[in-house]
């Protein structure tokens, strides 16, 4: 598999990811108990980690060979 393969299979897994956020924060508006609630913005914090991470890898892979690579590790992911 090459870089931007793998590239576009983090950005197809981060609309996936992105899609299970936003049901999240619908149940969380939606739900009455705090403790439920409470763990719903766990899940959300979380998945919105790894949603920044993939966002991160991808621009990473898409650009690798751009200037060295190692130069866009620290830009901002698209």
């Amino acid at each position: 598999m090459q870089l931007q393969e793998m590239a576009r299979q983090y950005r197809s897994n981060t609309a996936l990811l992105e899609l299970r956020l936003k049901q999240l924060q619908v149940a969380q508006r939606r739900a009455e108990q705090n403790e439920v609630k409470y763990r719903l913005k766990q899940r959300i914090n979380c998945l919105q980690v790894m949603i920044n991470e993939n966002r991160k890898t991808a621009f990473v892979l898409e650009h690798y060979y751009d200037r060295g690579g190692e130069a866009h590790e620290n830009g901002k992911a698209v």
